[in-house]
């Protein structure tokens, strides 16, 4: 049964076929501003069914923050998948390969007790 994440107006709403393992409280000043928790997938997992008002912030480009035009809710963002990448490295390469982060407070009739929140320091890293 796939789970559906809809932005509080409605207008934007977002499938995907199996439920997070876990989400990511990302620190950096984006995210933190934000509040969101992410849930990562392959882009091949999830389903825009609707994106009626889905506008884009990117800062930098490389990041891409999506967000109800209308009702100012961030639902999801594409961005590199850097999970093969070492980015211990002075001067990593910026991956080929996107992942989709759904914010996970949007996800409708899922309960949120109990899924491990995962803190990484996206402050210091990029």
């Amino acid at each position: 049964m796939p789970l559906t994440a809809t932005c509080h107006c409605g207008a934007i709403r977002i499938e995907v076929d199996r439920a997070p393992e876990n989400a990511t409280a990302c620190t950096c000043t984006y995210c933190s501003k934000s509040g969101a928790l992410w849930a990562y997938y392959r882009p091949d997992e999830v389903r825009i069914i609707t994106a009626d008002n889905d506008k884009i912030y990117a800062p930098r480009g490389m990041n891409l923050h999506h967000f109800c035009a209308n009702c100012g809710t961030n639902t999801y963002g594409d961005t590199p998948d850097w999970s093969e990448t070492d980015i211990g490295n002075d001067t990593p390469s910026v991956p080929t390969a996107r992942k989709i982060g759904l914010n996970v407070k949007l996800f409708d009739d899922f309960d949120l007790t109990g899924l491990p929140i995962v803190e990484i320091d996206g402050r210091n890293l990029w």
